[in-house]
């Protein structure tokens, strides 16, 4: 039971990290695009994940630890196309996060907060790639 504790506060310490990795790209990437309500979807994603961030964090002080983002070299990217894969990139390694954190807790407030959080990156690589598929199709 300790070795999942720490299995799942290392996990959630991940999902804080790609949550504040995403919150610090989002405005730069925003600013760059024209694209009025492709802006607006990026607004909303951000939100979503500084609410993410805030679970995260909750849970991590829920099982006695500290939340602990370590925030990769982030690169900032030019282009909507660019921006728009980078950031579908992210929701991947995001849902493969929450994934792997379900499988370390049977507590089913948490599971239900991380499948939350995992059903929201997903609705949020659909609608990336969406875009996506519009910009490569124009």
């Amino acid at each position: 039971m300790a070795e999942d504790r720490a299995k799942l506060l290392q996990a959630l310490n991940e999902a804080l990290s790609a949550e504040y990795g995403a919150l610090w790209l989002l405005p730069q990437h925003m600013a760059q695009v024209e694209d009025e309500e492709l802006r607006r979807q990026l607004g909303l994603i951000a939100d979503a994940e500084l609410e993410h961030a805030e679970k995260s964090a909750r849970m991590i002080y829920e099982l006695g630890g500290k939340p602990n983002a370590d925030l990769p070299q982030l690169r900032p990217r030019s282009g909507v196309r660019e921006i728009l894969e980078a950031h579908v990139e992210g929701e991947k390694q995001s849902i493969a996060i929450y994934e792997r954190a379900m499988t370390f807790t049977e507590d089913p407030r948490m599971r239900k907060m991380l499948a939350e959080m995992k059903g929201d990156e997903e609705g949020h690589q659909r609608l990336l790639e969406r875009s996506l598929a519009r910009v490569k199709a124009g």
